[in-house]
C-alpha cells in the first residue's frame, strides 16, 4: 500500500454539556479554538427505562455525537483529491469529560473506540478522557419522555426511512412476526417527516403494537457543518440504537442495507467524494458490535440481515409484503438540503442512481414516478464532470460484475477481500458468495442497459445523457481493440493518444517513434503495461482498469522498499517530462502518462495510452 501524506492535525476541547432554553442539550466543543456545537433529543423512551440507564449510557451517546460533530467540522479538502489527500484523512486529538471515567479510561476500550473510528472514516481519533465534575444527570434534557406502558419490541432495527430500512422493517413484522423499534436519527426537517409517514402507514396496516418509532434529532450549529461525508453518521446512529436496545434489555441491534451499498467498492476512484464508504460494512458492524459489547459489559450483536441481496432484491421484497404503494413515499437521494417537494430526488447522486435502475430491474416503475427526479435516469443530462463520471462508473462497474469470477474480483477489487473475513464463512464460500451477489446486480442494470440500446439508437437521447454518454465510451473501447488487433502499423485512433512500442527482445521502449527508453524507466512501464493490457484483454473500461500496488511493484522491479518505488516514479516523471519537451511532445503527457490512484497503487492512462507489445523473436 501506498503511504500516504501526513494528515493535518487538529486539537479538540469538548466542554460540558449546556441545556437549551428549547430542552435540548447543547453540546459544545473547540477545534483549535474555535467554537463548533450539536444539539440532540431522543423521543419516546418512558421515564422509567430512562431512568434505569448507568451513567456511561449517556456517555455513549455524548461521545458518539461529538465525533459526528468533529467529522462534519472539517472540510476534507473538496470533492477531487487534490494535493494527494493530504487533507482527505485527518487526526483529530480529542479531549472530552465523561461520567464513568473509569469505563472510558480503560486502554481496551478507547482502543477498540479509536481504531473503530479509523476503519469507518479513514480518520485517526485520539481521546483523552476526564472526569466531568459537579454535573448533575439531568436525563430530561436529554429525552422526550414517551407514555409509560409495558410494550417491548422483539427486534431494535435502525430506520433510515429509505427502501432497505423499510423493507427491512417489513420482513420483520410480517415474516418474522416481531414488534420491531424502529430507531431513527434526522438532522434535517426533510427527512422527519418522511420516517413518520412510512411508520404511520405500517401501523395503519400491519397494527401499531407491532412496531414503535423512537426518533433522536441531532442538529449542528451553524458554522459546525463544513464536511458533508459524514462518514461517522453510522456510528452515531449505532450507538443512539445501542442504548435504546440496552434500555429494553437486548443485545442486538440491526442494519438493512443491500450488500452491494455495504461492499461499496469504489466506483470512482480518482473522485475523493465518491471513494467507498464503510457505514454497514461487514468489518464496521463487527467492531461496532466488539465496542458495544466492551462498553455494556455482555455480548452485543450488530448484523446485516440484507447482506446477500441486491437493491434489487429488496425492491422486490417490499413488493412482495405488499406495500409497494409506499415506495413513492421513501427517500434515498444524499442531496437532502436541495430536496424540493417537486424533486424529492436529485438523480444526479450514486444512491439515486441504484435506487432508480433497481426500481426498473424489479418492474415496478409506476410506484416510483420519474417527475420525482431532477435528472431522469435514462433521458436526463449530466452537466458536471463529476455527475457524469458516477453515472458511467455505475453502469462500467454493473458490466464487469455481469461477467464476475472470484479471481477477478480479486484483482479488479481487492477491498472486497476486507469483508471476507467478517461473514463468518470460509473465505472460500464468502466470496464466491460475494461473486454471486456482485453478478446478481450487474445482471439486473445491464439488462436495463441493454433494453434502452435495443430499443433506441443512442443518437436519439440528448448529448451527455447516460445512453449516449455510454454509447460513445463504447465507441471509444472498439476503437482501441481495432487498434490492438491490426498489424501494429496503423496511428493510433484517438487525438493526444501515446503508442508504446515495446522490444523486448532489445529491452527498450518506443513512445510514438519519438522518445526511446530503456533501464529503469523501461523495466516500469514494462510492468505497469503488463496489467494494461491484461485488464483491455478482459474487456474493461479505462477507469476500472486495476492498479499495481507500490508493495507488488518492490518484489517486481526488485526494489527494497516502497519508499524506493515511490522515488522511482518521481524520478521517471522528471526525467519522461524533460525527453517529451526535446521530442516535441506535450510535456502534461509525460506527466500524466502513470497514473497514482491514492491507497491502490499505480496503473497506465488508460485513456491516453496504446500498447503494442514486440515479439521476443
Amino acid at each position: 500500500m501506498s503511504v500516504a501524506a501526513k494528515p493535518p492535525e487538529y486539537q479538540v476541547r469538548c466542554l460540558e454539556p449546556l441545556a437549551e432554553t428549547s430542552g435540548d442539550e447543547q453540546l459544545r466543543f473547540e477545534i483549535d479554538g474555535q467554537l463548533k456545537g450539536v444539539s440532540l433529543k431522543i423521543a419516546s423512551l418512558t421515564k422509567s427505562l430512562v431512568s434505569a440507564l448507568p451513567a456511561h449510557v449517556i456517555d455513549l451517546i455524548e461521545i458518539a455525537s461529538f465525533v459526528y460533530a468533529i467529522d462534519a467540522s472539517i472540510s476534507r479538502g473538496g470533492l477531487r483529491d487534490q494535493g494527494m489527500g493530504t487533507k482527505w484523512h485527518r487526526r483529530f486529538l480529542v479531549t472530552i469529560p465523561v461520567r464513568d471515567l473509569s469505563l472510558w479510561d480503560r486502554l481496551e476500550v478507547k482502543q477498540e473506540l479509536e481504531e473503530t473510528l479509523l476503519f469507518l472514516s479513514g480518520d485517526r481519533f485520539d481521546f483523552t478522557f476526564t472526569r466531568l465534575e459537579d454535573e448533575p444527570l439531568n436525563r430530561e434534557r436529554f429525552f422526550d419522555f414517551g407514555e409509560e406502558g409495558s410494550w417491548v419490541p422483539d427486534t431494535v432495527m435502525l430506520f433510515s426511512g429509505g427502501l432497505d430500512s423499510f423493507a427491512g422493517a417489513l420482513e420483520e413484522i410480517v415474516d418474522r412476526k416481531n414488534k420491531v423499534a424502529l430507531i431513527s436519527h434526522f438532522s434535517s426537517t426533510k427527512i422527519k417527516p418522511v420516517q413518520t409517514a412510512l411508520q404511520k402507514a405500517m401501523a395503519q396496516k400491519l397494527g401499531s403494537q407491532n412496531l414503535k418509532h423512537f426518533q433522536t434529532k441531532v442538529q449542528l450549529k451553524s458554522g459546525t457543518n463544513m464536511e458533508g461525508t459524514h462518514r461517522t453518521r453510522s456510528f452515531l446512529f449505532a450507538s443512539l440504537a445501542a442504548a435504546i436496545a440496552t434500555a429494553f434489555g437486548h443485545d442486538r441491534i440491526s442494519f438493512y442495507e443491500n450488500g452491494v451499498v455495504s461492499l461499496n467498492l469504489p466506483p470512482v476512484t480518482n473522485v475523493v467524494g465518491t471513494r467507498a464508504t464503510r457505514t454497514t460494512h461487514p468489518q464496521t458492524l463487527i467492531r461496532f458490535g466488539s465496542f458495544f459489547s466492551l462498553v455494556f459489559d455482555k455480548p452485543m450483536r450488530v448484523n446485516n440481515p440484507f447482506f446477500w441481496r441486491t437493491k434489487k432484491e429488496v425492491v422486490e421484497t417490499i413488493n412482495r409484503l405488499g406495500m409497494a404503494d409506499q415506495i413513492a413515499h421513501t427517500r434515498s437521494c444524499a442531496d437532502v438540503h436541495n430536496r424540493t417537494n417537486q424533486y424529492v430526488h436529485c438523480g444526479r447522486c450514486s444512491q439515486c442512481i441504484d435506487r432508480r435502475f433497481a426500481i426498473l430491474a424489479a418492474g415496478l416503475e409506476k410506484h416510483d414516478p420519474k417527475e420525482a427526479y431532477r435528472v431522469d435516469l435514462i433521458t436526463g443530462i449530466r452537466q458536471s464532470v463529476q455527475d457524469k463520471e458516477i453515472a458511467l462508473s455505475y453502469v462500467r462497474n454493473a458490466l464487469l460484475y455481469e461477467a464476475l469470477t472470484p479471481p477477478l474480483l480479486e484483482q479488479c477489487h481487492p477491498e472486497a477481500l476486507a469483508a471476507v473475513q467478517y461473514l463468518g464463512e470460509s473465505s472460500v464460500e464468502a466470496l464466491k458468495r460475494i461473486t454471486e451477489l456482485l453478478k446478481r446486480h450487474g445482471k439486473s442494470v445491464t439488462k436495463i442497459v441493454r433494453n434502452v440500446g435495443l430499443a433506441n439508437q443512442t443518437s436519439d437521447f440528448p448529448i451527455d445523457s447516460l445512453p449516449a454518454m455510454f454509447g460513445e465510451l463504447k465507441r471509444e473501447q472498439a476503437a482501441k481493440l481495432i487498434g490492438i488487433a491490426g498489424n501494429g502499423n496503423a496511428e493510433p485512433s484517438l487525438s493526444g493518444s501515446l503508442r508504446l512500442t515495446f522490444d523486448c527482445k532489445r529491452k527498450t521502449l518506443s513512445i510514438n517513434e519519438a522518445v526511446e527508453l530503456k533501464g529503469a524507466g523501461y523495466g516500469l512501464l514494462l510492468e505497469l503495461a503488463k496489467e494494461h493490457l491484461k485488464a483491455l484483454g478482459q474487456g474493461l473500461e479505462p477507469l476500472d482498469y486495476p492498479t499495481v500496488t507500490a508493495s507488488s511493484l518492490c518484489k517486481l522491479l526488485g526494489l527494497s522498499s516502497e519508499e524506493a518505488v515511490r522515488k522511482r516514479v518521481y524520478r521517471f516523471r522528471a526525467d519522461i517530462v524533460k525527453k517529451f519537451v526535446s521530442a516535441g511532445l506535450k510535456s502534461e503527457q509525460g506527466e500524466l502518462l502513470i497514473e497514482n490512484l491514492p491507497w491502490h497503487g499505480y496503473r497506465l492512462n488508460a485513456d491516453m495510452v496504446r500498447v503494442f507489445m514486440k515479439s521476443r523473436e
